[in-house]
């Protein structure tokens, strides 16, 4: 059976789900790292940053395809009245 955005399978997460998961990882990493005191390596910030940016973009995306659906949807049961 299909997934959010119509990729993977109920056993196995969508890529959205995927990119969520490494993002959480590496929150945690930074928790741990700055509770250790220790210095955040600049590889890890930017990695955070670039995936925030790609699940934004993944959201808009989904929430403009969502409504370009919706509103063929409504198009269609149109046709099917006349």
């Amino acid at each position: 059976m299909s997934t959010e955005g119509g990729l993977g399978s109920a056993s196995s997460p969508s890529p959205r789900e995927g990119l969520a998961q490494q993002l959480r990882q590496l929150e945690e990493f930074v928790a741990r790292t700055e509770s250790d005191g220790d210095e955040m390596p600049a590889e890890a910030v930017e990695m955070i940053a670039r995936l925030r940016e790609i699940m934004e973009a993944l959201d808009g995306l989904s929430a403009s395809m969502g409504d370009d659906l919706s509103k063929a949807r409504r198009g269609d049961a149109k046709m099917d009245e006349a």
